[in-house]
């Protein structure tokens, strides 16, 4: 399987569901039959219990894992940057961003860049500084 055809798998929501609106969380408890449970709020618009939350998060982390090893840094970045449109910025740090977040730094320094408008130690430090 190519690295699209992983990033393009959908879960099934079981016992969760993504509301934007009033009417969208009512359908969306009525849909999972959820009145009477214990519901949490995720990120991004996203409802449930939390075993249903859990294993939604679970999925995204097995894609992520079946990335690191089933794939190759170059088609993550080919594909990437491309869906980035990073040709129109002359810079490729989101692609980029994406490729270390599934690949060693090792990998990482092998990947042809296009526009490498940052090194990777200073990607890796914009990293660290928006997750903290």
């Amino acid at each position: 399987m190519n690295y699209q055809q992983i990033k393009n798998e959908q879960p099934i929501l079981r016992e969760c569901f993504f509301a934007f609106s009033t009417e969208q969380f009512n359908e969306g408890m009525a849909k999972h039959n959820l009145e009477g449970q214990k519901i949490y709020r995720g990120v991004g618009g996203l409802y449930g219990t939390k075993e249903g939350i859990n294993e939604l998060m679970a999925f995204y982390e097995g894609l992520g894992s079946r990335i690191s090893k089933e794939c190759k840094a170059q088609e993550v970045y080919d594909y990437e940057f491309g869906n980035h449109e990073c040709s129109y910025t002359n810079d490729d740090s989101e692609a980029m961003m994406i490729v270390m977040s599934y690949f060693s730094e090792e990998d990482c320094k092998q990947v042809k860049r296009k526009y490498d408008y940052c090194s990777i130690e200073e990607l890796t430090q914009r990293m660290d500084r928006e997750v903290n």
